[in-house]
């Protein structure tokens, strides 16, 4: 890796290792503006035909002087010193600075696939287009907006669909440079030996393991056996719903906090009510336990019953934000010097509890010692799509039965319970005190926590 370049005189401290948690942008802040750069190349060079969900965001901007002027702004607030304009001396320009481009760059990169990068992985290219802007001043007031977000839900989904089309394949495949590649399976500890770890349509096929669609792959499931059940037979034992890294466990949760605000740990309080959206239900849950932890862009995304027992609702989505970030995490904190997350909402993920795209299930566990809980899952940035398979009030599944996935992303969730749980939590489902430096995935059906007599 090449030595980085010192910053200008003025600059903010650059943040070249720091905080690229979960795997989904890369550690080094002058990859992203390769791939910012090698998109917009590849835009301008295609001239692709301008499509609907496009379209609706240009019109916004056309016929909406606040948001054109947040736009505006917030691509031209990102700071001119390096890190967050081009490394000195490295040709054009790397990063995008008017409307224009970042038009072609959006419409360019939701007619392509995911697709997978040997030097530096980018799980999720359009964060990395609004990496910074988001840590503005104006791109917090404008993914704030209903009518931006409303934009950019279409604007997903649009992309979320092509994911499941023939053409979309086309990145996953065996060939160098492709999701399947040896390349891939050495370097991604989600993708380790993949053939043994993963079921897969046809692992007689050479090239693309019998997948016929990027959210086939992404959706994929375990091998039977591969992540055995923790206590089947026990029910004060707690399963991790996911296969993800603990990010935060909160006691003595409120009905309504500030999650928008730094506490002592670096991290933001839990908000029941803008969590749950749902005053009476939030009620329910005040005094108790949060557990957070996120997903990594290689990984398992389907989640598991953590408990026994039946839905006490319809699991529902809460519609919300994907590119909303605090002031905490930002250019502009509130107090303290510049600190922009250069993970995009990484560091953020208490707040994005409250405000962003999410799944909320209602579970009504069998074990009487843990009663009603919640299952949150959270959409980060475009990976925004909470699938329930269609489940109603009622429906019933055992412990690490699979009840749901997130499709083309999804990368954190919150699982919460009552005052009355009284909760011991396993070592591995420790959160780190260091937030930069989180700890090893906990397994998903592997034990989480155990109710306490």
């Amino acid at each position: 890796m090449p030595v980085l370049p010192p910053p200008k005189v003025g600059a903010t401290p650059p943040l070249s290792q720091a905080r690229r948690i979960g795997g989904w942008m890369p550690q080094h802040p002058a990859r992203i503006q390769d791939h910012v750069k090698e998109v917009l190349r590849l835009a301008l060079d295609a001239q692709l035909p301008i499509v609907q969900p496009i379209k609706a965001l240009q019109d916004l901007l056309a016929h909406n002087p606040i948001v054109y002027m947040l736009f505006t702004e917030m691509l031209t607030e990102v700071p001119t010193v390096w890190p967050y304009t081009e490394i000195p001396g490295d040709g054009p320009r790397s990063e995008i600075r008017d409307i224009d481009h970042l038009i072609q760059a959006l419409n360019y990169q939701i007619q392509s696939p995911i697709t997978f990068n040997d030097s530096a992985q980018i799980g999720t290219p359009i964060n990395a287009i609004l990496d910074w802007p988001m840590a503005t001043k104006a791109g917090f007031a404008a993914f704030l907006r209903d009518d931006v977000n409303q934009v950019f839900k279409n604007m997903l989904n649009y992309w979320g669909n092509f994911h499941t089309t023939q053409a979309s394949v086309s990145t996953v495949t065996t060939a160098d440079g492709g999701w399947l590649s040896q390349t891939a399976q050495s370097e991604e500890s989600g993708l380790a030996n993949f053939l043994q770890t993963y079921v897969v349509p046809d692992a007689n096929d050479p090239v693309h393991y019998g997948f016929t669609s990027w959210d086939q792959f992404f959706t994929r499931d375990f091998q039977s056996g591969l992540r055995p059940l923790a206590g089947p037979d026990d029910p004060n034992i707690i399963t991790s719903a996911t296969e993800s890294t603990p990010f935060s466990i909160q006691h003595n949760v409120q009905l309504r906090d500030t999650f928008w605000v730094k506490n002592k740990d670096q991290r933001s309080n839990y908000s029941l009510v803008d969590m749950l959206g749902d005053a009476d239900l939030a009620q329910k849950f005040v005094g108790g336990t949060v557990y957070q932890a996120f997903l990594s862009a290689d990984s398992y995304h389907n989640w598991h019953a953590p408990v026994k027992g039946a839905y006490a609702a319809d699991p529902r989505i809460v519609d919300g934000t994907y590119y909303a970030e605090p002031l905490m995490w930002s250019f502009n904190p509130d107090d303290g010097p510049p600190d922009p997350d250069v993970g995009a909402d990484n560091l953020s993920q208490g707040y994005i509890s409250a405000v962003a795209k999410r799944g909320v299930a209602v579970i009504q566990a069998d074990n009487s010692a843990i009663g009603l809980m919640a299952v949150v899952m959270i959409g980060m940035a475009e990976v925004s799509s909470v699938d329930f398979f269609g489940k109603k009030k009622g429906d019933s599944f055992k412990k690490g039965d699979k009840i749901g996935c997130f499709h083309f992303g999804g990368s954190t969730h919150c699982l919460i319970f009552g005052p009355n749980v009284k909760l011991e939590f396993d070592p591995a489902a420790q959160p780190s005190v260091d937030i930069n430096n989180p700890p090893p995935p906990v397994h998903v059906r592997s034990a989480l926590a155990t109710v306490l007599s």
